[in-house]
């Protein structure tokens, strides 16, 4: 009785700390004059999920972080004043001596070069459908109630964050920047650009490369590449569900990987960073929750996606 009474106490808490979250966030992007529909529409269906029932709630316990992330990756503009110093030339350089190529520059630099109809739409079409990835397990974990869904969304917001402190630590100008503006003092008035993705949109006939980078508060944010480290986070979260997803998992995050490099968005570097990044965070969240279940027995899991809990 007692147990059950605390649980729905816990419940209502939850919808309150949800409720309060969506209208604060609300409030604020209002009064600081960047309210967008997408903006809106977010905050109105959290809290709206929020007082729907047991199923939706049970949705944002684990889904609650995916929101946060999206409002740590959009509000990055407020701490951009407090960055170090960007890192343009000396990144190009230790790329260019790390992973020399034939022509003695830098792979992003090799590729801009030599493009192919068929790489810019493969390419752009994975770096469109990296983040849908993400989502898609996510609500195939929900839907199927696997332990791994509120697992592998704390993963998620995690690993965004890693990247966000990384981003004030260690600005780095991708390799378009460098190619465009050089490899001196930054340009701290350098508009976003959607680089190689560019072809994909000219291919398809579209532009939503063009308004995807237009959105980007942080020009310098390259090191660790997000894009890699998303499909990785996805292997591992789906290791568990057999050997057909590891190998189109894996195939994907390779794909996204020489996306990166192939259209100007990210060096070699950034890449691997992106990806370790990505098993860190699976890794730390992995030993958290094993620690909050079961303390005096807690291991944590030896392969990605391995249920040390089951």
């Amino acid at each position: 009785m007692t147990s059950r009474s605390d649980a729905k106490t816990g419940s209502k808490t939850f919808t309150w700390l949800v409720t309060l979250a969506a209208a604060g966030h609300l409030v604020f992007v209002t009064a600081m004059g960047r309210l967008r529909w997408e903006h809106a529409a977010a905050d109105l269906l959290l809290a709206g999920l929020a007082w729907a029932g047991p199923a939706p709630r049970r949705f944002l316990q684990g889904g609650f972080p995916l929101w946060l992330t999206g409002m740590l990756l959009d509000n990055q503009w407020l701490w951009l004043g407090l960055r170090g110093r960007v890192h343009t030339g000396d990144l190009w350089e230790l790329e260019r001596v790390l992973f020399p190529c034939p022509d003695g520059t830098t792979w992003p630099a090799y590729f801009a070069t030599r493009t192919h109809a068929v790489l810019d739409f493969f390419c752009g079409f994975s770096y469109a459908a990296y983040l849908y990835e993400v989502f898609g397990l996510a609500l195939l974990f929900f839907f199927r109630k696997h332990p791994r869904f509120a697992t592998m969304c704390w993963a998620f917001c995690l690993l965004n964050a890693m990247g966000v402190v990384t981003y004030m630590l260690y600005p780095a100008a991708p390799p378009w920047y460098v190619m465009a503006y050089g490899p001196g003092p930054a340009d701290l008035t350098a508009p976003p650009s959607p680089a190689g993705t560019a072809r994909f949109d000219a291919l398809m006939g579209i532009s939503y490369f063009a308004k995807f980078y237009a959105r980007n508060p942080n020009v310098f944010g390259a090191m660790p590449s997000l894009h890699a480290a998303y499909p990785t986070l996805v292997v591992w979260q789906s290791w568990g569900l057999g050997r057909s997803w590891r190998v189109g998992t894996i195939a994907f995050a390779a794909l996204v990987a020489f996306s990166a490099i192939y259209l100007q968005h990210h060096y070699i570097l950034d890449v691997v960073a992106g990806v370790v990044a990505a098993l860190a965070a699976c890794w730390i969240v992995e030993y958290a929750l094993v620690r909050r279940e079961s303390p005096a027995s807690a291991t944590v899991p030896v392969m990605p996606g391995g249920d040390s809990r089951a």
